[in-house]
């Protein structure tokens, strides 16, 4: 391992030319002005949030951004990257797991009671073990070279402080926080397309934590999708059910904390997911992640399933005609509360209203289509 962390980029990552590769063609110049056509034309799209799917079918993590989970010792934030990796497997999705604290047997058995197929593992699973610098050797060198030069849907970085000490970084100096973030996590989005997740600690102290992992702040600065803090609502453990509440303290693209609930002011962040793991059927883990709670503790203010309030205001526009709360709840992806909720809300927005059908049916009927910025306290507040 090098203690030598500000030797240049170019020595740390980039191919020789000696090698035979073309870097020019392979790295554009990144100082080159450039084409903002689709931005004028309307025709530029913003980044979606396309991984960690809730059940009422909203996104959490940006394909080729990064992200953080933050959180205490045992608030399950390994558990929560598995469980995701478990799940994108199992579709087919490659994922790439960085792993600086543990090692491939604990993994690999938490995959499996996690529902992960063997076979799927084997095909879709990449899993490495880093024990120094990848500017260490020319080993090292070409190895890391050669996970860039393949496409995943989700890479996770588990144990950061580990991973600073294998990479000489002094987690308390922002420069060499700063240009960790940009060679290692955001090179591997940038080159692999990946939704990367850095599994990070937060300070004891809950007073001086707000939205920061442990050490320098700039580990906030060099997140380009969202970070996310874990709070244990309900411990977790064998033959138990641990719900862990997932809180949104950053999210640059914009297109997450909308789905979130309600705002604490003393740390700035809101309730954006529940993850629940069913440890109680022996040698098996049921993970699911809920929308956040109805009402955020500690506040008393009613969230909204906004997600679900804007499908069902779509079902019931492309129907044309009143729907029985059968065939919304066909049309939707969601809890039955949590639907339930939804039309509740919708019904006190003024956006649809409900009659009574036949066979004691109720039916729902639009009255005009819910736009994403209406909410309760908006309509108060007129």
């Amino acid at each position: 391992m090098t203690d030598d962390y500000a030797a240049p980029p170019e020595e740390h990552w980039q191919s020789r030319a000696a090698e035979g590769e073309d870097v020019s063609e392979r790295e554009p110049a990144t100082w080159e002005p450039i084409d903002l056509t689709a931005v004028l034309n309307g025709t530029h799209q913003a980044p979606q949030p396309t991984y960690m799917e809730r059940e009422d079918g909203v996104c959490l993590g940006y394909p080729a951004l990064v992200h953080a989970l933050n959180g205490e010792s045992e608030s399950m934030k390994s558990m929560v990257a598995q469980a995701e990796s478990a799940r994108s497997v199992n579709e087919g999705i490659d994922v790439l797991y960085i792993d600086c604290e543990s090692d491939q047997g604990a993994v690999i058995n938490r995959l499996l009671m996690l529902g992960a197929r063997p076979e799927q593992i084997k095909d879709y699973f990449h899993y490495v073990r880093p024990q120094m610098h990848p500017a260490g050797t020319e080993q090292e060198r070409l190895a890391f070279h050669g996970l860039l030069q393949r496409d995943y849907g989700l890479a996770i970085i588990d144990g950061i402080t580990e991973a600073f000490a294998i990479f000489g970084v002094k987690s308390i100096d922002n420069d060499e926080v700063t240009r960790w973030g940009r060679e290692i996590p955001r090179r591997i989005a940038d080159k692999t397309g990946a939704a990367v997740f850095l599994i990070d600690h937060v300070t004891k102290s809950e007073e001086g934590r707000g939205r920061f992992a442990i050490g320098a702040q700039a580990k906030l600065s060099y997140l380009t999708g969202a970070a996310y803090g874990l709070e244990v609502i309900e411990p977790g453990g064998v033959g138990m059910i641990g719900r862990i509440a997932l809180r949104i303290g950053k999210d640059r693209p914009g297109q997450v904390r909308p789905n979130a609930g309600t705002w604490r002011k003393s740390d700035r962040t809101q309730e954006i997911a529940v993850a629940v793991f069913d440890s109680t059927e022996p040698g098996k883990i049921h993970y699911r992640l809920e929308a956040p709670r109805s009402v955020d503790e500690g506040s008393g203010t009613n969230w909204q399933p906004t997600a679900l309030m804007g499908q069902i205001s779509q079902t019931l526009q492309d129907s044309g005609k009143a729907l029985s709360f059968r065939s919304i709840n066909a049309c939707v992806r969601g809890k039955r509360e949590t639907i339930e909720k939804a039309i509740t809300d919708l019904v006190q927005l003024g956006h649809i209203r409900i009659e009574q059908g036949p066979r004691n049916s109720h039916l729902h009927h639009l009255i005009h289509p819910y736009p994403a910025g209406d909410t309760l306290t908006s309509l108060k507040a007129v």
